[in-house]
């Protein structure tokens, strides 16, 4: 291993490595926690139109339609 020759950059390009390395690293923590925050939103709406869906607040868009209880209903 004493033999080994190991090219290395510059003090002043492994500080710029360095700086570019650690906004890279914020950007990824920035989307990480929008990403999650994402995701937190979407389960709530999830479980609000689940909430509703229980309550029969939830109807069709189209007043002519028969409603989901008719159509559900056994004959």
């Amino acid at each position: 291993m004493r033999n080994l020759i190991l090219n290395l950059p510059s003090v002043s390009e492994q500080v710029e490595i360095v700086q570019i390395l650690d906004r890279i690293m914020d950007a990824e923590q920035q989307a990480k926690s929008a990403a999650e925050q994402v995701i937190s939103q979407i389960d709530t709406m999830k479980k609000a139109i689940l909430a509703r869906a229980f309550r029969g607040e939830l109807g069709t868009n189209d007043p002519t339609e028969e409603s989901a209880e008719g159509i559900l209903s056994v004959k």
